[in-house]
């Protein structure tokens, strides 16, 4: 019934033809479809009704005019696509939001030092790209208030886990309050950085996808969050591809262990796995 009424949907607000397919791809943050007109795929995304960080339909439109900016210097990312009245955003019935997409070819992961190059050279990409970015609507910040005093809020640590975590967000709180990135290292995030939100095809052409979370924040939380999270041996090749694109400060290079600290509080992991983060904020290898 709900896939009826999306199918009727799409064929009424997009002019892209018949659908030849409809199917659910998953569900997390938002629900997302797979949609086939002949042989063109596109990705329709419906919004979940009341994410914290996205307060109005404004801060929606702020996200899909970064993507249009991306594309248009040069970078692969999903573009939305205009309804027939012009507006690529539109709502259900039930006050959620929806949107269509081109689609992201290839497969999600990198799986070699050679990508994960990539990946990085393509962060620093749109890093790079979006300090040029200006749209008329607002965003969320990912700052102390967002990534450590909201998750802080909801934790149940026992009374010996509690005096770990709350040394170590004082600690987190005194280098924040000194750090310095330098001039372009605050700015728009991706927020998200991980191997389901970028696909490659077989000629190693990365897309970029997923900016559910973006935002503007420390440019180097967006490295931290993933380095703390891959292979050992994958670590260097991808700040290395990073940094052919845009150097960091010794600042930031300095804060990367204390910020993968703070984006793991971000990751609501319970009490008991965040004192092992916390202790040491890398994976081991895998």
């Amino acid at each position: 019934m709900v896939l009826d009424h999306l199918i009727q949907l799409v064929l009424a607000e997009y002019d892209l033809g018949e659908i030849t397919g409809f199917r659910h791809l998953f569900s997390s943050v938002n629900d997302t479809y797979a949609v086939e007109f002949g042989a063109t795929s596109y990705a329709l995304r419906v919004h979940r009704a009341d994410p914290w960080w996205i307060g109005h339909d404004d801060e929606l439109r702020f996200e899909l005019d970064l993507l249009h900016h991306l594309h248009g210097a040069g970078i692969n990312v999903p573009v939305p696509i205009e309804r027939t009245n012009g507006d690529p955003l539109g709502r259900l019935e039930n006050g959620r939001h929806y949107s269509l997409f081109s689609w992201a070819p290839g497969k999600p992961g990198e799986g070699s030092p050679k990508r994960v190059g990539l990946v990085g050279e393509t962060l620093a990409r749109i890093h790079v790209a979006s300090d040029g970015f200006q749209s008329p609507y607002g965003r969320y910040h990912l700052d102390e208030a967002n990534l450590l005093d909201r998750y802080l809020a909801k934790l149940r640590p026992t009374d010996g886990q509690a005096a770990y975590i709350e040394e170590h967000a004082a600690e987190i709180r005194r280098r924040l309050a000194t750090f310095d990135p330098g001039p372009t290292g605050w700015g728009v995030v991706h927020g998200d950085v991980q191997s389901l939100n970028f696909h490659f095809t077989d000629d190693d052409q990365i897309t970029f996808l997923d900016f559910d979370l973006s935002g503007y924040g420390w440019r180097v939380y967006d490295l931290a969050y993933y380095v703390t999270r891959i292979r050992e041996k994958h670590r260097q090749p991808f700040l290395d591809g990073y940094e052919s694109v845009r150097p960091l400060t010794d600042a930031e290079r300095e804060m990367i262990p204390t910020i993968g600290r703070l984006a793991w509080i971000r990751e609501e992991i319970g009490a008991t796995a965040l004192v092992k983060r916390l202790r040491k904020p890398y994976m081991t290898d895998l």
